[in-house]
């Protein structure tokens, strides 16, 4: 499906003001109206064991702009799914990021019909309907994924394992094989957050 948008900014951008007029406002939920959204691999962008950061939305005061800043990652490229991940990293601009995947957010999220576990939602089948909707308006994102997994690793060193909640901080550093064993990846802080290989 083609589209009128010849930058993936460009598009995201008109895809919030379709999120806000046919999903968030229709549940009294105002998007920022000075977000910023952009296509680039989120700071904790590293591989957990079968989860990969795929949004990030960084607080007001993280930005020297004072805005809310949010990425939608390169590996993506199914415009329904980079809709739905825009979704879900809306809520935290919305928040400002100050509660995490908690109750708030947690509230805000089936509010728009997000599903699943609050560190990694899926849209609920109305809500597919509405992004599907949004999908055949804007045509496809313009965009094809990146295979993250083509990048080279070094595998001598010691490694960043960080919790991928922005608003959480845990980290530590372990060796490639110890985290090969590891059968948890659940924070141990309780935020609620998934550990992840930076």
């Amino acid at each position: 499906m083609s589209n009128s948008y010849s930058t993936r900014e460009q598009w995201l951008v008109a895809a919030v003001e379709h999120l806000q007029s046919q999903v968030f406002g229709k549940v009294g939920l105002t998007i920022p109206t000075d977000v910023k959204v952009s296509c680039s691999f989120p700071s904790r962008g590293g591989l957990a064991k079968s989860r990969r950061t795929i949004g990030q939305c960084w607080a007001r005061r993280a930005s020297d702009a004072k805005v809310n800043e949010v990425f939608i990652s390169p590996t993506l490229d199914d415009t329904v799914q980079v809709l739905d991940v825009l979704t879900h990293e809306l809520i935290h601009a919305i928040d400002d990021c100050e509660h995490g995947h908690g109750k708030a957010f947690r509230d805000m999220a089936l509010l728009v019909g997000l599903t699943g576990k609050m560190t990694s939602t899926e849209a609920g089948e109305e809500l597919t309907e509405k992004l599907k909707a949004i999908h055949a308006e804007l045509g496809d994102f313009p965009h094809s994924k990146i295979d993250a997994s083509q990048r080279k690793k070094q595998t001598t060193r010691m490694v960043k394992v960080e919790c991928d909640d922005i608003c959480c901080g845990f980290k530590f550093r372990a060796s490639r094989s110890a985290i090969a064993d590891m059968v948890i990846f659940d924070c141990p802080t309780g935020c609620g957050g998934t550990l992840e290989v930076k």
